[in-house]
């Protein structure tokens, strides 16, 4: 959300939203923030805005006006500016807790009028729309989506109402005039407050009537500068009369609007002459259907109101909007509840916990958007209250935090942080939370885990509430917060990893078990140890270094710790499976207990059993261990030597895998000759005129082009240098043809070896003309060095030597 500001006024005050939170005409509602804390109590604030070029291009479109610069036009846009100015320095005059609060005064631009109220988040018009009016503007739906229509929300925004009322009527002696959906607003407590006091009219002092003309203008012209017909009692068109039982009927027709989501009643387009009829027609309903059919939605203790607070005769009306108040219709224990809660902060400690401890009842009855709206800030504002005061109210202290956290498992894991955690972790207040409400934190535990962060929880919460319970907490309750502590062993566990447990935990419940003399809590202790076991948070070494030695001192012989220990004993074999420890340290210690005289026949037969399987085990155990030892007594010194080498055939699991791998069944890739071409063909090239002798040549250097033309040519033949292809198919050939006939181009490889394909010799003529001697070596067949399917034989010198050559045959060529 974008935010704007100007260096001046409510604008240098405050950053507020650069498109409008929502609209209630005339106005636009912003959502601002305070940019310093000094400027107002609140985080948040409610910034209305006027556009006047809007307005007078609106006048000016519509034809109301012909120019803004005649002083007819000019007076009638001064009306509308008037009629302004008198909704919000009203709003300044009137200060009532249903009365819309006025934070900084108007200001006056010559763009736009400003001011700013508390936080509010939307108009009745807005929230109880129909469906399909909703449908039409589905943003307003999805921000106004929180709250709720629940019946006991309307009957206590009607209470509020009701009470407003009564300050305007009763105190400052005026009509509101315009009660209406939009010129009621609910702020972020479900607080429903009165607006639209733009046409306020005051009664002359010492009457309770007054004439009053309402202006003609054009049904044009923006209804915010004339009264809403649709809302308006028939004695002010009728009869020109002004008094207090105005409101009564347009709260009557409001009140049907917020059970059926429109005004079904009197549709008048603002024009007199048209709500004249429309009238006429309502009064013909109700004397042909009776009250109770026009408004079918209505709760029936609500029915019985209506015709006191719509009948067309003002004194058959109720005399006093506060006989409204007395009606069956808000004597319900839920409407009390809100009621009391308003003025809670200013009743006693005894009024206090006396209602607390009922609300705990009640909760569950009221919506969960008004427990978190309306219940939660006020009964955190009086956790903090009760935390500053000088003598502290440990009960009222427990009750009020127990509400809270049981509100406050319903709200998300952001909104607790942002809303509660900052209550409990003030460093006023925690230390008091934790010596006055020890148990409710305990019996809240796994809300405060689930709500908080894990490192947050444990440094905040879990470690300081471990160390005061276990170690500091003294006195009458402490037997029974640090069993309830204790009995939250598990998630405690869930938090705290191994060294933690080890150096943190451990050492608390050890010095609590010994210092304790509570039969009770050294049962539970004992149980805890179990659980240490079963959860695998304790090892072997840990468990017989801090915890064994706990039993090996302690003196009781209650029969319940001993038999509570022998379940515990039971769970040893999981972590130590030394069979020295076992027998040095746990049997002893067993038939110890085993032999206590405060023990039952039956008790004793117990211990006997696990003392004798522990036995047979480690027995069992044992003699294995024996059979696989190395026993060399009675053996000569061969076959003692015989037996120290001798390592036993470990049989092996079988891999499946491997086996399935062996079962593949994939031919051998076997190397093929190539079919050479005819001897006619095979190409001639002439050998250097310096050959060097065959005796001083040296094996060569494999060029460094190699690997690079191996790489990206594919396979090349060691042989010939060519290059063999997957697509080269068999009875084809490759012949490998030097660049250079006056190089030495034929690899050291070749004139060091040659092949022959079969035993039969070949004359071939050389480039000197010049016969070769057959080679007689033929190695058997199939006796191949790998890789290669012909043999591999070095060529004999010729007797001459000067007359040295290469036998070149095709067949010698792969």
């Amino acid at each position: 959300m974008m935010f704007w500001s100007s260096k001046t006024g409510i604008s240098s005050k405050y950053t507020f939203s650069s498109s409008p939170t929502f609209t209630a005409e005339p106005w636009s509602v912003y959502t601002g923030r305070p940019k310093s804390s000094s400027n107002s109590g609140a985080s948040k604030v409610s910034i209305f805005q006027f556009d006047k070029k809007m307005f007078e291009n609106y006048l000016l479109k519509y034809g109301i006006i012909k120019s803004k610069s005649s002083s007819q036009d000019k007076n009638l846009i001064q009306e509308g500016y008037e009629i302004l100015r008198s909704q919000v320095n009203n709003l300044a005059k009137l200060k009532h807790p249903n009365i819309l609060t006025l934070i900084e005064p108007l200001e006056e631009h010559s763009k736009n009028f400003l001011f700013v109220t508390e936080y509010v988040t939307g108009s009745l018009e807005s929230i109880f729309k129909t469906d399909q009016q909703q449908n039409d503007d589905a943003d307003e739906q999805d921000f106004f989506k929180g709250h709720v229509k629940d019946q006991i929300v309307i009957r206590r925004g009607i209470l509020q109402l009701v009470n407003g009322l009564d300050f305007i009527h009763n105190k400052v002696h005026c009509v509101h005039l315009d009660i209406q959906p939009k010129s009621i607003f609910i702020n972020e407590n479900s607080d429903w407050k009165i607006s639209g006091l733009g046409h306020l009219f005051k009664l002359p002092s010492g009457s309770n009537t007054s004439e009053h003309f309402l202006p003609q203008y054009d049904p044009r012209i923006p209804s915010f500068m004339q009264l809403q017909y649709d809302y308006t009692a028939p004695e002010i068109i009728f009869d020109n009369t002004v008094t207090c039982k105005n409101d009564y009927f347009s709260l009557g027709l409001l009140i049907n609007f917020l059970y059926t989501g429109e005004n079904n009643l009197i549709r008048s387009e603002n024009s007199s002459s048209q709500y004249k009829d429309e009238y006429k027609k309502f009064e013909k309903k109700i004397s042909s259907m009776s009250w109770d059919n026009v408004f079918p939605k209505l709760p029936n203790q609500l029915k019985a109101c209506i015709p006191k607070l719509m009948n067309r005769d003002i004194y058959s009306r109720y005399d006093n909007i506060t006989d409204f108040l007395e009606t069956e219709f808000f004597q319900d224990p839920l409407i009390k509840t809100l009621n009391f809660l308003d003025d809670l902060p200013t009743k006693s400690n005894q009024e206090k916990l006396v209602f607390l401890d009922g609300l705990i009842e009640l909760l569950p009855q009221f919506p969960v958007a008004l427990l978190q709206k309306k219940f939660l800030p006020i009964l955190l504002g009086l956790l903090d209250q009760l935390c500053a005061d000088k003598n502290i109210d440990q009960g009222c202290i427990s009750r009020d935090l127990q509400i809270i956290l049981k509100i406050g498992s319903s709200l998300s894991q952001l909104s607790f942080h942002e809303k509660v955690y900052p209550v409990l972790t003030n460093k006023t207040n925690f230390p008091i939370l934790l010596n006055s409400s020890t148990d409710s934190l305990i019996d809240n535990i796994s809300i405060l885990k689930e709500k908080i962060k894990l490192s947050e929880f444990l440094d905040s919460f879990m470690k300081p509430l471990l160390k005061y319970v276990l170690n500091n907490f003294e006195g009458e309750n402490s037997i029974t917060s640090q069993e309830k502590l204790l009995s939250q062993l598990p998630l405690i566990l869930d938090c705290l990893d191994f060294p933690e447990v080890k150096n943190f935990l451990l050492p608390l419940i050890a010095n609590l078990f010994t210092k304790t003399t509570s039969l009770t809590i050294k049962v539970t202790i004992i149980t805890c140890f179990k659980t240490l076991i079963e959860h695998k948070s304790v090892d072997a070494y840990v468990f017989c270094e801090e915890v064994l030695p706990l039993f090996k001192s302690m003196k009781t012989r209650d029969p319940r710790i001993l038999m509570t220990s022998l379940t515990l004993f039971e769970t040893i074999p999981q972590i130590v499976s030394d069979e020295v420890i076992l027998v040095e340290q746990l049997l002893p210690l067993m038939w110890n207990y085993s032999m206590a005289s405060t023990l039952k026949a039956n008790q004793y037969t117990a211990f006997t059993k696990v003392i004798n399987k522990f036995s047979s085990d480690i027995q069992n155990r044992h003699i294995q261990k024996l059979g696989n030892s190395t026993d060399l007594n009675g053996l000569n010194k061969e076959g003692a030597f015989n037996k120290i080498i001798d390592t036993p055939v470990v049989k092996k699991t079988p891999d499946l895998e491997t086996q399935q791998a062996k079962n593949i069944s994939t031919p051998a890739i076997r190397p093929t000759r190539n079919n050479m071409l005819p001897k006619a063909s095979l190409p001639i090239q002439p050998l250097s005129r310096n050959p060097l002798p065959l005796s001083n040549k040296t094996l060569p250097v494999k060029s460094p082009d190699f690997d690079h033309h191996f790489a990206n040519n594919g396979s090349v033949n060691p042989l010939t240098g060519s290059r063999s292809s997957a697509h080269t198919r068999q009875g084809q050939s490759q012949v490998y043809t030097p660049k250079n006939a006056t190089t030495d181009t034929f690899d050291d490889f070749d004139t060091f070896v040659s092949a022959s394909s079969t035993p039969q010799t070949t004359n071939r003529v050389t480039p000197m003309q010049q016969p070769l001697k057959p080679n007689t070596i033929s190695p058997a067949p199939g006796n191949f060095p790998p890789g290669f399917s012909i043999p591999l034989q070095p060529n004999r010198k010729d007797a001459n030597p000067s007359s040295s050559s290469f036998d070149i045959n095709s067949d010698s060529l792969i």
